[in-house]
């Protein structure tokens, strides 16, 4: 399915709003609708998939998948299973830990979000901003970039104090430990004579 769309979208006419490069991030098998069997009203499978989308999908991201839907295949299978469109489903948006397959805030209907139920899906392992092509000052690839290089200078820094206290206790046990008289032992042996 995945391969279709893609095949389609770099198929769109060159004049179609949804040509350019920055709606190719929709295209990622986690935004995929579910299929599932079509079945008759005598409970046989009909050889055909029911698409259900996410509700979560924004307009403009439906009327992107629409466009894709309609673009020719200009390499069809030879075997291809029929999809009809069913009922938007309540679905989740998917974490994923690979950026390429995060949703984008354009993709998300900003009123399924605002939803106390949705709230949760709104941090950034779940939706990215959408980058410089829609007017962000950053891609979410560069962002993501710097946090991952603080994250690994913090880890280096970590690692050198820990290397450093084991150091100090290893110098500790090879000078052995001499226990000292503490301050108020010491006075008191003073006055002793």
């Amino acid at each position: 399915k995945l391969e279709v769309h893609i095949r389609k979208y770099e198929n769109l006419p060159e004049d179609s709003e949804f040509g350019h490069e920055k709606y190719r991030a929709a295209l990622t098998e986690s935004l995929m609708s579910q299929d599932e069997d079509e079945v008759s009203v005598q409970g046989k499978k009909t050889g055909r998939f029911v698409s259900h989308a996410g509700t979560y999908r924004s307009d403009l991201m439906s009327r992107f998948l629409a466009a894709v839907d309609e673009a020719a295949d200009p390499h069809p299978p030879p075997r291809f299973t029929a999809r009809v469109k069913g009922d938007s489903k309540e679905l989740p948006l998917l974490a994923a830990k690979k950026i390429e397959n995060r949703a984008r805030q354009w993709m998300v209907s900003a009123e399924w979000l605002a939803r106390e139920e949705n709230k949760k899906y709104d941090p950034p392992s779940l939706i990215l901003d959408n980058g410089c092509a829609w007017g962000d000052p950053k891609d979410p690839e560069e962002m993501l970039a710097g946090q991952k290089r603080v994250k690994e200078q913090k880890r280096v820094i970590a690692a050198k104090k820990h290397m450093k206290i084991e150091e100090m206790e290893a110098k500790k046990k090879e000078n052995g430990t001499k226990k000292g008289k503490g301050k108020s032992k010491a006075t008191t042996d003073k006055g002793k004579g």
